[in-house]
């Protein structure tokens, strides 16, 4: 593949997702504990950032310094981490790298977000296989093909490429991107070797026979349930193998357990006062790692990594298995070529946003669910025919929603043509409902008035109950009436992954490297 030169104001990016996560931030703090330790540290610094020449004269003095120490005090009140409302986001992939197919896929993508007040960290993954629209364009195609979408299809730069998934990434999830690291399979490896390798229990037996092998070959892959020592290759293995019981959602939880076990053991006194350990890990890295993390704020997250919590960290994997899962499953025609793809459940990211708003503080979504069930609202669907009601009322059901009886006359009487929006009156104590429907149907909100209540009450007094009507709520008050056209409902109609999907495996590009997409 061609070779492409990095975006003039960023620097280079290359680290492996999936275990890299906190792997920097934890790498430095281990460096940080190493205090009047002296080596060459502008060797390495030079290998994982680029366009040394276009950096501030702060940036220049870094790699001049000569003990970690000298960085901590030249830096410490100058030089301020990106951040918002106390929170840095850095966003960690992981690709396979030069030999492997599709080089620059990013299979591994997750978000890694640290308080900087409580020293709280944690991890919101994002399936490869969610079906996003292609920033700048009116094209969709699979998440994980951004970034080799931007390098093959557009022909831009690392740096420029990056900016791709970035972009849909905060859209996915209302976060600033701060940061971003990505990190390949060799330069994993070289980490778990560097450290010995790795200890962990496998919690299940592990059989894959169609673990990718050589020359785009099949092998098999077998770990047994109990503790295991891990050496590089293994560990890799085991990061990447999904024809197994769940998936990539699977897959996803067992890079998280690498993380961990990568921290245990980087923080681990063996390790943490072993200098020539990390500044082998550093050297081994080369051209493996890339991040825009510039030199001069080293320090300040060396600063910030000290602080941590590295034992506890919360993690979610967005998945489609269960009933409280985010995304769906669906399938999608991409270049000609039927391909499955996850969307989320709502018709709107709002669900994923409140996670990663919420993901140092869990409680509150559950304070929020606890909140919409203590409201106990009553709600009436309208739509053009009893088959589209039926539908939808089991769809709410399996919200947990309460249903008004059937109306058919209702619809014409009450919604705007060929417009889906909801109905509450202005006075409302049904705000946890209203706002939750809002964001699963991707709704417009109107709100009416006593006097337009009197005389929807009027209208409905003359109506003649429906043959059709069911018993449910037929005594209770409509707390909230939502129009619903005739087929949103299929949207919502497969809420579960589909196992034994036939066109999961087909690739993502063509066979010139080039991303298939949906015009």
């Amino acid at each position: 593949m061609k070779k492409t030169s990095p975006s003039p104001h960023r620097t280079k990016i290359v680290w492996t997702g999936f275990f890299i996560r906190l792997a920097v931030l934890f790498l430095i703090a281990v460096l940080f504990y190493l205090g009047n330790f002296v080596f060459n540290l502008n060797k390495n610094i030079a290998r994982i950032t680029t366009n040394q020449q276009e950096s501030s004269t702060k940036d220049q003095a870094f790699t001049e310094l000569k003990t970690f120490q000298e960085i901590v005090k030249s830096s410490s009140d100058e030089t301020k981490l990106k951040q918002q409302n106390n929170r840095i986001n850095i966003l960690l992939l992981g690709v396979g790298g030069q030999g492997h197919k599709g080089a620059y896929l990013t299979d591994t993508i997750t978000l890694l977000s640290i308080n900087t007040q409580t020293y709280q960290t944690a991890m919101l993954s994002i399936p490869r296989d969610l079906y996003v629209q292609i920033p700048g364009t009116n094209y969709h195609t699979k998440i994980n093909a951004l970034y080799t979408y931007g390098l093959k299809n557009q022909n831009k730069s690392p740096g420029e490429a990056i900016s791709l998934i970035k972009k849909s990434v905060e859209k996915i999830t209302g976060q600033k991107i701060n940061y971003y690291i990505v990190l390949d399979f060799e330069g994993f490896k070289e980490i778990i070797k560097t450290l010995g390798g790795i200890d962990l229990e496998v919690p299940t037996d592990i059989v894959d026979n169609r673990y990718p092998g050589p020359n785009y070959s099949y092998e098999t892959f077998k770990i047994s349930k109990g503790f295991h020592h891990l050496d590089a290759e293994t560990a890799l293995k085991y990061a990447r193998v999904r024809h197994v019981a769940g998936g990539d959602f699977g897959r996803a939880q067992r890079q998280q357990q690498i993380i961990a076990s990568v921290k245990k053991k980087a923080t681990s006194l063996k390790i943490l006062f072993n200098p020539l350990k990390i500044n082998s890990i550093l050297n081994s890295l080369g051209e493996h790692l890339r991040t825009n993390i510039k030199p001069s704020e080293i320090a300040p997250f060396i600063k910030l990594a000290k602080n941590i919590n590295i034992y506890q960290t919360n993690t979610k994997v967005l998945d489609a298995w269960s009933k409280d899962s985010l995304l769906k499953s669906d399938h999608v025609q991409l270049g000609g070529v039927w391909a499955y793809i996850l969307l989320p459940k709502d018709k709107s990211y709002h669900s994923i946003q409140a996670l990663a708003e919420n993901i140092f503080n869990l409680k509150n979504l559950q304070e929020k669910k606890e909140n919409i069930r203590q409201e106990q609202a009553n709600i009436e669907i309208l739509t053009p025919d009893y088959n589209s009601y039926i539908h939808f009322k089991k769809i709410f059901q399996n919200w947990g929603y309460r249903i008004q009886p059937y109306r058919p006359q209702k619809y014409t009487q009450i919604c705007p043509l060929n417009q889906e929006i909801l109905l509450a009156p202005r006075q409302t104590n049904k705000l946890f409902t209203i706002d939750d429907l809002v964001a699963k149907l991707d709704l417009k909100v109107i709100y009416y008035t006593e006097e337009e209540r009197k005389e929807k009450n009027k209208n409905e007094a003359s109506e003649k109950p429906s043959s059709t009507t069911g018993k449910t709520g037929e005594n209770n008050k409509t707390d909230i009436t939502i129009c619903l056209l005739k087929d949103s409902y299929r949207y919502f109609e497969n809420q579960s992954r589909n196992k034994n999907s036939k066109v999961e495996e087909n690739s993502i590009l063509n066979t010139q490297g080039e991303v298939l997409i949906n015009k």
